[in-house]
């Protein structure tokens, strides 16, 4: 005769409802009446699923990795080398790509949540209202990597954005520019927001006025790098340099000037950020600045599984990481 949710119940001394609670790892059970469950599911051998036997160990050696999109280069290399250093530690990873669309990444959170996952790391966004929203009906640990928590209710680890682009523009400056764009991200990402912050702050130091019409906010990759610099390039009153939100976005720009008939440094410097392998094999090489890709995805890991392994006495903390500029072929500096 098979085992029911019932049986557990009763054996438990708790509702049905109770025992579904636990079983989908809902907040509002005790831990008292959570463990007293458990040690009922595997008294009586109860296995209602495929993963309920990882529910009643404890553990799944599933972790789900939330990201906002595989084509981006630095995202991926992310995935790459978290994925290998959860698998150091007997670790599964499970791959979700929203494409930036909240609907589809509500979507992953129900899924991982039914798969058990041991924990969860996301790489799309500081916390959004849906994603408080489920980490506080649901348990699961969770680290937020290349974003960082303003109200400290997670633990996250990025560099400081507004530092580093504030650090590109001033290289700039220092070297003779004055008239420089800023090719963003859009406003709806908060890291897009505090590296135009620190390009404007800059600027400002210099007694110079970040002016709108050098300033466009479009996404991270090529096509728009290449799409902003055709529409600036050929003004005549161009500047003389761009801060780039992205390498992939500064591969565009130069790909725009040259269609111009520009030379990227010698009429115009071009500035990305992230030191993604291809910054360094381009010609010319792109000057940028280096996000330390290894120490944040390694240091993503290491939190993530200090909170699975200490559970309630885990400290939420923020970790802020050091940037580099890394000076290559893609700007000189200019006099006059």
């Amino acid at each position: 005769m098979s085992i029911t949710i019932k049986d557990v119940a009763m054996r438990a001394n708790v509702s049905p409802a109770t025992v579904s609670r636990v079983l989908n790892q809902s907040k509002p059970v005790s831990k008292a009446i959570r463990e007293k469950v458990l040690k009922v599911v595997e008294e009586l051998n109860f296995n209602p699923n495929s993963v309920a036997r990882s529910l009643v160990m404890k553990e799944s050696r599933l972790i789900g990795v939330i990201i906002s999109s595989i084509d981006n280069v630095f995202i991926s290399k992310f995935v790459n080398i978290i994925e290998e250093e959860f698998f150091k530690h007997n670790y599964t990873t499970l791959l979700c790509n929203t494409r930036s669309d909240d609907g589809i990444e509500k979507d992953y959170l129900r899924l991982l949540k039914d798969k058990y996952v041991d924990g969860v790391v996301l790489m799309t966004s500081p916390p959004k209202p849906h994603q408080i929203e489920f980490f506080e009906q649901v348990d699961i640990p969770a680290v937020f990597a290349g974003h960082i928590d303003p109200s400290q209710q997670f633990s996250s680890v990025n560099i400081d954005n507004y530092q580093a682009m504030y650090d590109a523009t001033r290289y700039l400056l220092e070297i003779g520019h004055r008239r420089i764009a800023f090719f963003g991200g859009p406003h709806i990402y908060r890291q897009a927001v505090e590296r135009l912050s620190g390009y404007k702050q800059a600027l400002a130091e210099y007694g110079i006025g970040s002016e709108e019409s050098l300033i466009f906010t479009n996404d991270y990759d090529i096509d728009h790098g290449y799409a902003n610099g055709m529409a600036l390039f050929q003004r005549p009153d161009r500047p003389t340099a761009v801060c780039c939100v992205s390498d992939m976005v500064a591969i565009g720009a130069i790909k725009a000037a040259e269609m111009n008939g520009l030379s990227v440094p010698g009429d115009i410097s071009i500035m990305g950020f992230d030191d993604i392998l291809l910054a360094k094999a381009y010609c010319p090489g792109i000057t940028t600045v280096r996000q330390p890709i290894q120490e944040l995805s390694v240091q993503t890991a290491e939190m993530l599984l200090k909170q699975i392994k200490q559970k309630e006495d885990y400290v939420k903390e923020t970790r802020i990481l050091p940037h580099e500029i890394i000076v290559r072929g893609s700007c000189m500096a200019v006099t006059g």
